[in-house]
């Protein structure tokens, strides 16, 4: 009577390869990024090339033109109070510079701790990807779907966007949208990756797969 039996459960991954291959280097960036951010706020660790990736952010981040915009503007106000030959003016730019150096150190540390929060979900998709289950247990894909859901929801790409429609509009000209992401129909407001490179380029989080995140704590 072994045609009695209940066949076994079995489970593969049908999606792993494609999956892994596709999160494999975000999975790869967010290891980096929290080794990153353990040696800046330690000193331990790989503490060199923590410092070179935060003079690379400087650079992308346009460090350079804000600390010039900076030391015009702050000359121009001592200059209009008669006061460009005095004390004060040097101390105002320490200051001011001061200031910077900390937004944008601390602009920084968010996007490690996003990029490495990022690499962490990433790594739970690609350990659940494509599950199937068979004689015994549920199928894991609505998990899987919601998981992907999760990841998609952090995304500020265009591209994967639809139905997108403006509502309003920051000082500097930053749009902000109501839209829906591909293959869905719930509304989200935010605003577009490509509009915040060309406006607030210091609040662009890291690429996935190709496509534009933005750090909404540093907009």
């Amino acid at each position: 009577m072994s045609f009695l039996k209940s066949k076994p459960a079995t489970s593969d991954n049908q999606a792993y390869g494609l999956i892994k291959s596709t999160y494999s280097p975000v999975m790869n960036q967010g290891v980096g990024a929290n080794n990153f951010l353990s040696a800046l706020l330690t000193g331990q660790g790989d503490t060199t090339g923590a410092s070179a990736g935060y003079q690379n952010y400087l650079q992308q981040a346009g460090y350079a033109p804000a600390m010039r915009e900076m030391t015009r503007g702050t000359i121009g106000t001592q200059a209009a109070g008669g006061l460009l030959n005095s004390g004060s003016t040097q101390r105002a730019l320490q200051s001011r510079g001061a200031e910077i150096n900390q937004g944008f150190y601390n602009n920084y540390l968010q996007q490690l701790t996003g990029l490495s929060g990022l690499g962490l979900q990433a790594g739970g998709l690609v350990t659940n990807a494509g599950s199937r289950s068979t004689g015994g247990s549920p199928s894991t894909l609505g998990s899987i779907a919601s998981t992907v859901g999760g990841i998609a929801s952090i995304f500020s790409d265009r591209r994967l966007k639809h139905t997108i429609q403006k509502v309003g509009e920051f000082a500097d000209g930053l749009g902000v949208y109501l839209f829906s992401y591909l293959g869905r129909s719930e509304r989200h407001r935010g605003v577009m990756a490509d509009e915040v490179e060309r406006l607030r380029p210091w609040a662009l989080g890291p690429q996935i797969a190709g496509y534009a995140t933005v750090n909404y704590g540093a907009l």
